[in-house]
C-alpha cells in the first residue's frame, strides 16, 4: 500500500482493492503493475474489478490463481510485497501506449519478467507481444526513458538485447527472457548477459558472425571454449575470467596474458579498474569483434579519450628522453596540457588527495582510469584514496619484482641510456662483434645477420640492441673492445659522459606511413636473431622482437619497461 501514497484521488477504484489484486503503483497517472506477473493496467472506469480484471487478461499468474475471490472480499490484510517493490514510488516502464505498441486499459501481456534471478528455462517462456515488439534496438532504447541510473547507459543495454522492465533498474532480454538487476558501475551489458544467460539466441547471432570474417584462432570462437581456457587464472588479478572472455580474450597460460581469438591482441598486466570491453577498444581499435559486439560509436568514445594514443606509441620508439623515463604504472594517457586534464585535476575530491601528499602523476593516472572505465570523476575523497593506495601497493610489488632481477650494472645503464647517440657515433660494429663472439655471448648466426648489414648505422643500431638484450656481460666486452678500438669514443661515452644524440629531424613531425616504416625497418628479432620482428610492445612501441619470443618478456630489452600489452604487426 506504500506505493498509492501519490495515487491519484479522482480513480474510480480503491488503492486497497488493487494492492489485494496484487498491484502496486508505477507513479504514472493511474498505471499499476503486478509484482508476480509484471501486467500493467491503467484505464480505470468506474465499476472494474481488479481481481476479475487480472484473472481474465493474465489468468497464467501464480498469485490470481491462488486468489479466492469470495474470501479476498472481505479479508482485510494487506498482501505481502518485495521491499524493492514497495519502496518504488517512480515509473518502472514509460507508457507504451505513446510509444504505439498498444492500446485500451492494458499496457502488455508479459511473460513472467519480474522472477529474481537469472532464469534460463527458454522452453518454458512465453513470447508475448510486448517481447516481440522489443527485436529492434531502437524499439528496446524507447522503454529506458524512466532509467535510474547514470553509470550504465541505455544505448549499451538495448544494444545487448535488454528492455526496461522495473522496478529498480531490472531488464530482460527480448530473445531469452533473462532478466537482470542490481547493477554495479564496473557491469558491462554483454558480458554480463552473456555471463548469466550464454545460450540466448540474439546472443548466438551476434556471434556466429565471427564466421564472416578471418579470426586469428578459429578454436576460440565461442565464449565457452575461451572461458575454459581460465581454469588456472591467477585469483590475485582483479580482472574476472567471465569479463575478459566475452571480450573475446582467452587465457595464454602464463601470468596474466590474453590474446583476442580474432585480432590476434594481446594485453597484460591487469589492474583494479580495467575493463577488458575499454582496453580492447582502446589499443585494438580494428578488431572486427570488437566492432560487431560494441559498435563503432563505444569504439570512437573510447579512442576519443586518447586521442593521442597513437602518435605516442609511435613517436616514443625512437625518442632518447623517453628511452629513460619511467614506464607509466597504471594507464598510458594524454598530457596534462589539455584543458580537459585541468578540469579532471581541479576538483575538490582531487585537490583534496593532492594535499594528503599522493603524487600528482599517480593521482592524474588513477582518475583517467576512473573516468575512462565508469565515465565519471571520483565523487568522495575516501574513494580516490583507497584506489590510490591500492595503486601504491601494486607499485610496491613491482619494485620488489625489480629488486629480484639481476641488478644492472653501470655500463649496461649508460649504454642503454645513451642507445640513440651511439647509433650515430658508433663506426666500428664488426670489430666489437667479433669480439663478442670470442668471449660467446653472440653465436656466429647472431654475428653473420648483424655483418650483412649493408649501412654501418644499421650495424651499429643492431649491435647496441643486441647488447641491451644480451645483458651485463655483453657490455662488458662492448666497453673494452671499444676502449681499443675507439678511444674518443671510450672517453665521451664512460669517462666524460658527455655523449651527445644530435637530432636530425622530428620524427614525429614525420607522415605517418614514415613514422611506421622506420619502425620496420630493423626486421631481426633482438632475441633469437633469426625470425622477423613482429610484435609492438605497449606501452614504449619498440618493436624488436618476433612472435615467438615475446611471450617471454616481461619486459622490453630495450627500454626494461614493463610490458602493459602487444600489437601483432605484418611487415611488406
Amino acid at each position: 500500500m506504500s506505493t498509492y501514497s501519490a495515487f491519484p484521488a479522482g480513480v474510480p477504484v480503491s488503492e486497497r482493492s488493487l494492492a489485494r489484486a496484487g498491484f502496486y503503483y508505477t507513479g504514472v497517472n493511474d498505471k499499476v503493475k503486478c509484482f508476480c506477473c509484471g501486467l500493467m493496467l491503467d484505464n480505470w472506469k468506474q465499476g472494474d474489478n481488479p481481481i476479475e480484471k487480472h484473472k481474465k487478461l493474465y489468468p497464467s499468474c501464480s498469485f490470481v490463481q491462488n486468489l479466492n475471490s469470495a474470501n479476498i472480499s472481505g479479508a482485510t490484510s494487506q498482501p505481502t510485497f518485495p521491499s524493492s517493490v514497495t519502496n518504488s514510488t517512480h515509473s518502472l516502464l514509460p507508457s507504451l501506449e505513446n510509444s504505439g505498441y498498444f492500446s485500451g486499459s492494458y499496457s502488455s501481456f508479459p511473460s513472467n519478467l519480474l522472477n529474481s534471478g537469472p532464469n534460463q528455462d527458454f522452453a518454458a517462456l512465453r513470447i508475448s507481444p510486448y517481447r516481440c515488439a522489443m527485436n529492434t534496438e531502437k524499439a528496446r532504447l524507447l522503454t529506458f526513458q524512466m532509467w535510474p541510473l547514470t553509470f550504465l547507459s541505455p544505448t549499451d543495454l538495448a544494444k545487448a538485447g535488454f528492455y526496461y522492465i522495473g522496478p529498480g533498474d531490472r531488464v530482460a532480454c527480448f530473445a531469452c527472457g533473462g532478466k537482470l538487476s542490481n547493477w554495479e558501475p564496473k557491469d558491462d551489458a554483454v558480458s554480463e548477459h552473456l555471463r548469466h544467460f550464454p545460450n540466448c539466441p540474439f546472443l548466438g547471432n551476434q556471434l556466429q558472425g565471427t564466421s564472416r570474417y578471418t579470426v586469428s584462432n578459429l578454436s576460440m570462437q565461442t565464449y565457452a571454449a575461451r572461458f575454459k581456457t581460465f581454469c588456472n587464472w591467477p585469483s590475485s588479478v582483479p580482472v574476472h575470467p567471465e569479463q575478459l572472455a566475452s571480450a573475446g580474450f582467452y587465457y595464454m597460460g602464463h601470468s596474466d596474458d590474453v590474446k583476442c581469438f580474432c585480432c590476434d591482441g594481446g594485453l597484460r598486466c591487469w589492474e583494479s579498474g580495467d575493463d577488458p570491453w575499454v582496453e580492447h577498444a582502446k589499443w585494438f581499435p580494428r578488431c572486427e569483434y570488437l566492432i560487431r559486439i560494441k559498435g563503432q560509436e563505444f569504439i570512437s568514445r573510447v579512442q576519443a579519450s586518447y586521442p593521442h594514443l597513437l602518435e605516442q606509441l609511435l613517436s616514443t620508439s625512437d625518442n632518447p628522453e623517453d628511452e629513460n623515463a619511467e614506464s607509466p604504472i597504471i594507464h598510458f594517457g594524454p598530457g596534462e596540457n589539455h584543458s580537459e586534464d585541468a578540469v579532471m585535476m581541479n576538483t575538490p575530491v582531487v585537490k583534496a588527495a593532492l594535499e594528503m601528499g599522493f603524487s600528482r602523476r599517480l593521482v592524474k593516472q588513477t582518475v583517467q582510469s576512473k573516468i575512462l572505465t565508469t565515465g565519471e570523476n571520483y565523487k568522495t575523497v575516501s574513494d580516490l584514496v583507497l584506489d590510490l593506495l591500492n595503486a601504491e601497493d601494486e607499485i610496491r610489488e613491482e619494485e620488489k619484482e625489480r629488486a629480484t632481477e639481476e641488478k644492472e650494472s653501470d655500463d649496461l645503464s649508460l649504454i642503454r641510456k645513451n642507445r640513440m647517440a651511439l647509433f650515430q657515433h658508433l663506426t666500428c660494429a664488426l670489430p666489437i662483434l667479433d669480439s663478442l663472439l670470442t668471449a660467446r655471448v653472440i653465436s656466429e648466426q647472431e654475428r653473420d645477420v648483424i655483418k650483412q648489414k649493408t649501412q654501418t648505422s644499421l650495424q651499429a643500431r643492431e649491435l647496441i640492441d643486441t647488447i641491451l638484450v644480451k645483458g651485463n656481460f655483453a657490455a662488458t666486452i662492448f666497453k673494452n673492445s671499444l676502449q681499443e678500438i675507439d678511444p674518443m669514443l671510450y672517453q665521451h661515452l664512460f669517462v666524460q659522459q658527455d655523449i651527445k644524440y644530435i637530432p636530425t629531424e622530428n620524427v614525429s613531425d614525420l607522415p605517418m606511413e614514415e613514422q611506421l616504416r622506420r619502425l620496420q625497418e630493423e626486421r631481426t628479432c633482438k632475441v633469437c636473431m633469426d625470425k622477423e620482428v613482429s610484435i609492438v610492445f605497449i606501452p614504449c612501441g619498440h618493436l624488436v622482437v618476433c612472435k615467438d619470443c615475446a611471450p617471454s618478456l616481461r619486459k622490453c630489452p630495450i627500454c626494461r619497461g614493463t610490458i602493459k600489452g602487444t600489437v601483432r604487426t605484418f611487415l611488406s
